[in-house]
């Protein structure tokens, strides 16, 4: 047998090989891309409802983020009303405390005016008592 007849002789085997372990290899190929199909569209009938449902949550997130917006200025609004009420409460207190202190001092002031009344008074019982007040 000549080189060219040996060449063909394992070149004929080679591909007879090749097509066993190809055969196999090919089939399997195929179920895999079918099994891939199937898993692909099953993903896709599961993924369908859950877009749906995450479409769902952010609308309700955009009403609720828009009620909070539109509350934010009413609360604004009363955090600045109870400011003020906290300044007028300050100013009342003030006013009490200057009236509690006049009060204070003007019972303070009230008893020294009465012990220097009856101071007084009694001075000038005892002065008229002792101009008319005759020794024996």
């Amino acid at each position: 047998m000549g080189f060219l007849e040996i060449t063909s002789a394992v070149t004929a085997a080679t591909l007879v090989m090749l097509a066993f372990c190809l055969i196999p290899v090919l089939l399997e190929l195929r179920k895999t891309a079918i099994a891939l199909r199937t898993v692909s569209e099953s993903m896709q009938l599961e993924v369908r409802p859950l877009i749906k449902e995450l479409r769902d949550t952010l609308a309700d997130i955009q009403v609720v983020t828009s009620s909070t917006a539109a509350n934010a200025d009413g609360v604004n609004l009363l955090l600045d009303e109870l400011v003020h009420a906290g300044h007028n409460i300050r100013a009342i207190n003030k006013v009490l405390g200057v009236a509690s202190g006049l009060v204070a001092t003007s019972s303070a002031w009230m008893t020294g005016a009465r012990v220097a009344g009856k101071l007084i008074a009694d001075r000038l019982t005892k002065k008229k008592g002792g101009n008319t007040h005759v020794e024996g």
